[in-house]
C-alpha cells in the first residue's frame, strides 16, 4: 500500500513511530558501521484526499557500539529530516522530497537533497525507481531502480523480498572512492511482518548488499564490500 492510501485509510492525519535493531548500518551500499545500531524514526501525514498527502519524518542512528569511535551522545551520529509529497495517478505512485542529513556530536557538519520517486503496483510484482540529487555537500546524482514483491501469507504475516541497483554520477561517486559515473551497489533483501494488533506490528531483515564499482572496492572507503546483515523492527501506528 502506498503512503497516500495509508493516509486516507487512517484519516486526515496518521502518525508512526519505528525501533530498528540491526547488524549494521548500510546506507546506498556504503557500509556505515559493520556492527550492531539502533536506528528510531517517527513520521507523521496529512492526507489532502484525491490530491495526495503530505508527510514529516525524523529519522536517526545510534552506534551500540565505538566500532566508528563515537561513545559520546549515547552513540548518536545521524539525524535526519524529511518532508515529502506523495500521490497515487491510478496504479502509479509518485513521491518528491526534501531531506536534510545532519550529524551531530561527531561534527560532519550536514547536507541535503531533493528527491523524486516513483512505483507501479501490481500483483504480479512491483517495479520501482527513485533519484535524488545532493545539492549541498556532494552537488552529485544518485538513482536507484528495482523490483519487490510482498505475500499475504495469513491473515496478519506478510512476507516480500525486494533487489535493487544503485547508481550515480562521477561526483556522487566520489563519496565512495571511485573517479567516473557507473553502477555502485546491488541489493537484495528478504522481509516478514506481522501485525500484532491494528496499530502494532513486529518485523525481521534479512539484506545482502555489494559495492559494483571496481575503484570503490579498491579504495576501501567504508567496513566492507560485501556484506550481509539484518534484524529487526518494530513499528506503531496511530
Amino acid at each position: 500500500m502506498s503512503r497516500a492510501d495509508e493516509a486516507k485509510d487512517s484519516g486526515p492525519l496518521s502518525f508512526e513511530m519505528t525501533a530498528d535493531l540491526y547488524s549494521a548500518y548500510v546506507w546506498r551500499g556504503m557500509v556505515i558501521n559493520d556492527e550492531p545500531v539502533f536506528q528510531p524514526g517517527a513520521s507523521a501525514a496529512l492526507s489532502l484526499g484525491d490530491y495526495g498527502s503530505l508527510g514529516a519524518a525524523l529519522w536517526s542512528n545510534m552506534d551500540l557500539t565505538d566500532r566508528n569511535g563515537n561513545v559520546r551522545g549515547g552513540g548518536l551520529n545521524e539525524i535526519d529530516y524529511t518532508l515529502s509529497y506523495a500521490l497515487d495517478v491510478g496504479p502509479v505512485s509518485l513521491e518528491a522530497g526534501h531531506i536534510w542529513y545532519t550529524f551531530p556530536v561527531v561534527n560532519l557538519g550536514s547536507t541535503k537533497e531533493v528527491y523524486l520517486s516513483a512505483s507501479y503496483n501490481s500483483e504480479f510484482v512491483t517495479p520501482f525507481v527513485s533519484l535524488t540529487y545532493d545539492y549541498d555537500l556532494l552537488e552529485g546524482f544518485y538513482a536507484n531502480a528495482g523490483l519487490s514483491k510482498e505475500w499475504a501469507v495469513a491473515e496478519r504475516l506478510t512476507l516480500g523480498a525486494e533487489v535493487s541497483l544503485g547508481a550515480g554520477d562521477a561526483d556522487y561517486m566520489a563519496y565512495v572512492g571511485a573517479d567516473d559515473a557507473g553502477l555502485m551497489n546491488a541489493n537484495a533483501a528478504i522481509y516478514a511482518s506481522y501485525a500484532v494488533t491494528e496499530s502494532l506490528s513486529v518485523g525481521a531483515r534479512l539484506a545482502w548488499v555489494s559495492l559494483l564499482d571496481s575503484e570503490a572496492r579498491d579504495a576501501e572507503t567504508y567496513w566492507d564490500e560485501d556484506l550481509l546483515w539484518g534484524g529487526i523492527n518494530v513499528a506503531v501506528t496511530f
